[in-house]
Parts: C-alpha cells; structure tokens; sequence
C-alpha cells in the first residue's frame, strides 16, 4: 500500500535476534498505524493476565498512517501492558522519532528480555542490538549528547534512571524534550534491559498521488502557519494553558482542591511569564517543521544552574500549579529534572500534589519522610521528591509506582488521590466542565484529557450528563484518529482534510466516517481486552472522590463532576448504549464487532461478557 513499508521489525531480546514480517494491507486498512496498530498488535501477543514487568509483554513503536509526511506530523505511538494500570496503555511523542522510525518500518516490536543492558541501532531497513551498559544509569541528558556524537543524524527514544528502576510512572524521552508520559511504559523498557532505540533517517514511504498531495501539503502549511486565527497557538503554543483552565475553574492547583485560582497568581506561570525566557537555540534549525509549534525553548537560571528546557501546559501545571509551586524558574528545572530522570510530569506532580495535601493534613510526618516537607509550596522538598521517586529511595520507594499504590501502602490519604483505574489525572479539572468526567472515567488508559471533550462548554448543573454524550464520543473518535494517522490534535486539521490526505497518500478512498469506524473498533478491542483481564466497567468507570466536593469559588462554584450520582449512572449508559456495548456492564456487543467489520474478535467479546456476568454475581 502507497505511505507504507508494510513491514514490521521483531526484536527477540531473550534470543539476540531480528527478524523482519511483512505487513499485509488487510491489517492497514483494519486498524491504518500508530495506536490502531499498536492496539491490535499488543491485543494478538500479550494474552490477558499477562505481567506488564514480565519477558512477555511487549512493546510497540508505531508511526502512524501519516507521520511525517503531512504538516504538524511527527507522532509515534509507544503501545504495550502498562506496569501502573495493568491495562493496554499508548502514549504519544513528537521530535523526529516518529518521522525517522517510519523511514524503515510500519511497527517495531520489543520482546523478550536481554540479560545486559543493550540499545537498538535502527538504519537502513535494519536494527541491531548494540550493548549499552557504559550508558545504564546515567540521565537522558548525557546520554543523548553521547549517543549524538555517534550518530549526529539520529533520533533516540530514551529510557532514564527511573526505567532502570522500573517506576511504575517512568516515561520514554524522545530527543531529551518530548515524551510517550503516561502509563509508565519507561518501566517496560527497563525491564527488557533497553536504555535506548536510536533511529537514523530512512527513506520515506512514497504516497499514490505525489503531485496533489504536495499541493495540499503546502497549502495547509500555508494557512496554519499565516492565519491570524492561530496566532495565539502560534504565539505561545500551550504554555499560556493554566490562565484558560483556572478561569473556567477546570486547574488542577493544590491538587485539584482549588480548580479556580486568580489571574495574577495563574500568570505566574502563563505564557507571557514564560515569553520572559524564551531564546533560539544556536543549532536550532529552522524550516519547514510543525507550523504551529506548542512548544518553545527557553533558559533559566535556578539555584546556580542555568539550563534549557522546552515547557508545556500539563507539565507546568502538574509540577508548579499543582504543588502549589507558582515560581516559573524552580518548574523549569523540575521539568528538565523528571526529563533527564525519564519520570511522566504528570504523574510526578499528581503524586508529588498529593503528598502535600498529606503533610498539609497532618497525615505524615518528619518520622516517617525522613526530612522536613512543608506541604504545598515547597520547592525544596519537590526537587528532592523527584530525585527520590527515580532513585525509588526512601519515601520515594514508596511514591515511585504512582498515587493509587502509594496512598493504598500507606493507608491513609486515598480520598483524595486523583487518578482513574490508577492513572494520575491529567491538569484538567472535569467540574468546570459539564460531562467531561465521563471521558476520564471511561478512557481506555485511565484518566486521560485526550479521549475526548463535549461540546458545547456548560458547567455540570447546566443540565443532564447524558446530553453531552455524543459529542464526546466524536471528539473520541478524532482523537483517536489523529492517533492512528500520527498527526498533532494542536495542529488544527479538520476530519475531511486529513481523510483527503489519507486518500492521497494511499490510493485509496477513504471517508470521515470510515475512519470513524476505525476509532470505534480500536476503542473497543481495548475493551474486551481490558474485561478479559481485570476491569469490570460497573465498579472501575468510575471518578476520585475529589471530584464529588462542589467547587468553592469561581465559575463553576457549586458544581461537582456531576449532577449527582444518578446523572453519572444515566450519562455512562447512555454512553455504553451508543459505543454498542452491554448498557450495563460496558463490554462490547458480538453484533457490534461484526458490524465494525471486525468479526475475529466476536468469541472474545461475548467471552468477556459472560465473565463479567460472573465477577459481578461474585
């Protein structure tokens, strides 16, 4: 098929062996790249039941159907059985990984696992597997500076010290500045013994129609990049994100327990703060990348050390806003901190959050932490937490596998740890938002601010739940699709444009609601496999308690997540009856695998259906 290879690298690390398959068209048009691939590959290999740290799970790097070929599209999906969920987990990375890995293959399949620590050299349509214990323990920093002596034209998808120490929120750092953050697949790498896939450029897949798609590529280059409808985005990309989520009291600040906070303190860590600081590398090399661009350089000085770091939304916000911190400079370097450790900035902040609400509280103490923590605020105390969570030393044993596990050790503090299924949540509070929770609690990953946002923007008492439905379920789809095609959800594409493109590319025709199809059937293949293994969507779809407390202050004072209890129950149902699952127990229909043209998964679905029949007469 024209935009592909239609090829996949297998690396057996048990067995110190490469081996190449070929990628039928069949299994393309089924599930077209990226998370769809990695969805269905990790689905056929890695049986339900399957340890996530054991030699038998796997991992996937997908490009998707269009990485690298159209305007603002750099994406690689990492796929595999997430150490922190246990659920099938993907998460998505930009720099020139994706861009590059699709040069040489569709999907690149990590099994096993090595007895000493190794790397993988990806060139020219091949992959070897070189030792790298002179890298092992040492931070994505010095590594990728080292590796890029070697190899000045690569791309390095990195594994930090919290991988090796298998921290169930570690991360994979492409090119030291951008992430696969969440689910904690560091820890998956790190079990095999990876500490980095290095990848040199490749030759790019030849698309069917090369003359009008080089057309449409420089007229959507144009207009994203000219149009003063983007300027903000262009201007400041997400870093002015806590001002707009603090005015519609959705910020996760003092973790979550006050999603409305005033401008002047938002501003702290706005855009026009971060603008402050913002340079131009020297090497950086200007041209026609992404035109939009959510993310800039900038240098700070903190503490005597001066460093170069590039800060989004989610990361400032979870590290900064949610602990309370508001001093640009010190979130920074927290940022290039859990970057050169590998440690999700999600995740760290979420958790790191909730351990001040602990001290706060009089929960735990000086005895038990080991050294004097203050509580919301504390720069000090957040940078050596940071390094404790990835050296899993001390209290950061105890915080280094994420909020759930760490408050259900502890025993104390879970009524307000805010994840869903164990996954921290994101910087998005869901009471500002009317039926925004239910994304989160039925998200296949856990909480996720990336499976999808109802439309129109109302507050939870403004109405029923349940109304909101099918627009999150299309907002759903997209993201799910630009995750199949490999394409930015910042880049501002619309649906028709990118199955134009998609047409172009592969000589196929393809439409808007086929590649709907598509999302739905990926979304639901992770359902079944989620049931067979331990959810049981009655009891797991479900939100914090935080979530419940009214909000104080702000627009959306009043307002919970929801209505009520029975608002989230009629809006969940309502959103099984609409995906064609079970309206009750959240497993999808057999009919509804046939009818999505997928009928080799209708045994396992109406299997699962019967084994959550069981668990919930248990």
């Amino acid at each position: 098929m024209y935009g592909y290879h239609n090829k996949i690298a297998r690396v057996n690390l048990a067995e110190g062996k490469v081996t190449y398959e070929k990628l039928s068209d069949e299994v393309i048009r089924g599930f077209i790249g990226g998370k769809g691939l990695g969805y269905y590959l990790i689905y056929r290999e890695v049986p339900p039941g399957t340890d996530p740290l054991s030699p038998a799970n796997k991992f996937v790097f997908a490009p998707g159907g269009l990485t690298g070929l159209v305007p603002g599209s750099s994406k690689v999906i990492a796929v595999s059985k997430s150490p922190e969920t246990r659920l099938i987990s993907d998460s998505s990375g930009g720099d020139a990984f994706g861009p590059k890995l699709k040069g040489h293959f569709d999907a690149l399949i990590i099994e096993g696992k090595s007895e000493e620590p190794v790397y993988l050299y990806v060139h020219d349509g091949e992959v070897g597997i070189l030792l790298a214990e002179h890298l092992w323990g040492r931070g994505n920093y010095e590594v990728a500076r080292e590796i890029w002596e070697e190899h000045p034209q690569a791309s390095i998808a990195l594994l930090g010290p919290a991988g090796e120490k298998l921290s169930r929120i570690a991360n994979i750092i492409y090119d030291t500045e951008r992430a696969s953050g969440r689910g904690g697949l560091g820890a998956v790498l790190g079990s095999k013994g990876v500490k980095a896939v290095v990848v040199e450029p490749g030759e790019k897949p030849k698309v069917a129609n090369p003359g009008e798609f080089q057309r449409l590529w420089q007229s959507f280059y144009d207009e994203f990049a000219t149009n003063p409808k983007y300027e903000h985005s262009r201007n400041y990309g997400t870093s002015d994100g806590l001002r707009s989520s603090a005015s519609l009291g959705m910020s996760p600040a003092y973790n979550f327990s006050r999603p409305y906070i005033p401008d002047e303190l938002a501003s702290r860590l706005g855009g026009d703060e971060v603008k402050k600081y913002e340079i131009t590398p020297e090497w950086f090399i200007h041209g026609k990348s992404c035109p939009i661009k959510c993310a800039r350089y900038v240098e700070v000085e903190y503490k005597g050390r001066r460093i170069r770091v590039k800060p989004e939304y989610e990361s400032m916000a979870m590290l900064g806003a949610a602990t309370g911190v508001f001093n640009f400079p010190a979130v920074a370097y927290f940022i290039h901190l859990v970057n050169d450790l590998g440690l999700d900035s999600i995740a760290a902040g979420n958790t790191i959050a909730w351990f001040f609400e602990m001290v706060e509280r009089g929960l735990i103490g000086e005895d038990e932490i080991g050294f004097p923590v203050k509580g919301f605020g504390d720069e000090e105390a957040e940078e050596r937490l940071i390094k404790l969570i990835a050296e899993r030393r001390g209290i950061g044993a105890i915080l280094a596998d994420g909020v759930k596990r760490a408050c259900e050790r502890l025993g104390r503090g879970c009524e307000f740890a805010v994840h869903v299924k164990g996954m921290e949540s994101p910087a998005w509070d869901p009471r500002g938002r009317r039926t925004y929770a239910l994304s989160y609690a039925t998200a296949d990953v856990g909480a996720s601010h990336l499976r999808g946002w109802p439309r129109p923007h109302q507050l939870p008492n403004q109405g029923p739940a349940k109304e909101l439905v099918p627009s999150m379920i299309e907002g759903r789809d997209e993201s799910y699709i630009t995750d199949m095609l490999g394409t930015c959800k910042f880049v501002p594409y619309k649906l028709e444009d990118l199955a134009r493109l998609y047409s172009l590319a592969t000589g196929e025709e393809w439409t808007v609601e086929g590649l709907r199809k598509r999302a739905w059937g990926v979304e639901s293949i992770a359902r079944i496999h989620d049931a067979l293994d331990w959810v049981t969507p009655p009891f797991d779809d479900m939100i914090p308690p935080r979530w419940w407390e009214p909000e104080s202050e702000g627009p959306a004072e009043g307002n919970a997540a929801f209505i009520d209890h029975n608002d989230f129950v009629e809006a969940r149902s309502e959103f099984y009856r609409l995906r064609g699952w079970h309206e009750e127990l959240g497993v999808p229909l057999p009919e509804t695998m046939e009818k999505l043209g997928l009928p080799e998964f209708r045994e396992d679905a109406n299997k699962a259906l019967e084994i959550i029949k069981k668990r919930i007469g248990a």
